[in-house]
């Protein structure tokens, strides 16, 4: 007997895609992409409350030109008919942002840490890609540097190893104890006293 699985379809930008995919993704014979988002309770509830029957209307993002992908997403036939199975335009684009800060925390987070060893950014976000599935087609290298250059918070960390990081929070520990004076710490982070 062929098992009946209720869809809704979501359009997003292709990386958010393949994040879906890697994470959620629950095919079977007559499905190869349908994602099941029941595994993440929180993210499982946020897209149902977004549901709704359609024939909503809406003025704002008229146009999701940036999202050029779609992916069935599985609900439940009580969800289905209880709230809806589509999603407004507005709700389309709040979803996405929500998986979007998902993949760039990780994204920086990663990035962060390899740079921290000592690891060239270059050789760092081509590293990201092959760990997490994004070719150029999804997430270009191109486009995560410009991310990451545009919000990363460490400007002055870029040249930072994980032995000058570890320096760092070893001084402000030694300043927090009053092993040192805060003139100390500030001389001794700026080398002062190499030889």
């Amino acid at each position: 007997m062929k098992k009946v699985r209720f869809v809704c379809w979501l359009p997003c930008k292709p990386y958010v895609k393949q994040y879906l995919l890697a994470n959620f993704n629950a095919p079977d014979e007559n499905w190869d992409e349908i994602i099941n988002l029941s595994t993440d309770k929180e993210l499982h509830e946020d897209f149902i409350s977004r549901l709704g029957k359609q024939g909503r209307w809406e003025n704002k993002y008229k146009e999701n030109t940036r999202y050029t992908a779609q992916v069935p997403v599985e609900i439940r036939k009580d969800d289905f008919y209880r709230y809806g199975w589509s999603l407004s335009n507005t709700d389309i684009v709040r979803f996405g942002v929500r998986i979007e800060r998902r993949i760039k925390q990780i994204l920086f987070l990663y990035l962060d840490t390899n740079v921290c060893m000592g690891l060239p950014l270059s050789a760092a976000i081509r590293n990201f890609q092959n760990r997490f599935g994004f070719d150029d087609d999804s997430w270009s290298y191109d486009t995560i540097r410009r991310d990451y250059n545009r919000h990363s918070g460490k400007k002055e960390a870029d040249n930072e190893t994980i032995f000058n990081y570890v320096d760092k929070i070893i001084l402000g520990k030694l300043s927090d104890f009053g092993t040192i004076s805060q003139q100390g710490r500030i001389a001794y982070e700026n080398n002062q006293f190499r030889l």
